[in-house]
């Protein structure tokens, strides 16, 4: 389904806050992200994204799982379990491609799991199952 706009996606101007303690991956994703029109805010690890969603929920999270002060295990718990927060689609993007940690972050509420390094295709996909309601 395409925008507003002609050849624009549906997801074209949603908000995302992108979770990941190192600034070399965020630059990363932030860069395919906004190359499918998502406009990016950034977090260091669990608790400074909590921050950030209190400041202005975004229409999308990305994050890691391995991070220092609050991990993204325990950020899907709690966007998850929040009476607030809980719609808020929650995409891992995590090294960790073993089973365990997959079924971990579903299992505590996480819409989706990408492997890094993910690509724009691996993104594109799952903005388009998260935000194309039209099937």
């Amino acid at each position: 389904m395409e925008g507003v706009y002609k050849n624009q996606p549906v997801w074209a101007g949603k908000s995302v806050l992108i979770v990941d303690d190192y600034p070399t991956i965020r630059k990363t994703i932030r860069e395919l992200a906004e190359g499918l029109g998502l406009v990016c805010r950034e977090a260091e690890n669990g608790l400074e994204a909590q921050s950030r969603i209190k400041e202005s929920r975004p229409d999308l999270v990305l994050s890691d799982l391995v991070m220092p002060e609050m991990d993204g295990f325990e950020l899907v718990e709690a966007v998850k379990n929040s009476p607030e927060w809980r719609h808020i689609p929650v995409v891992v993007i995590s090294t960790h491609a073993d089973a365990r940690y997959i079924f971990k972050a579903l299992k505590l509420g996480a819409d989706d799991y990408l492997t890094k390094p993910a690509t724009r295709e691996m993104l594109e996909t799952v903005l388009g199952r998260l935000f194309d309601h039209e099937w």
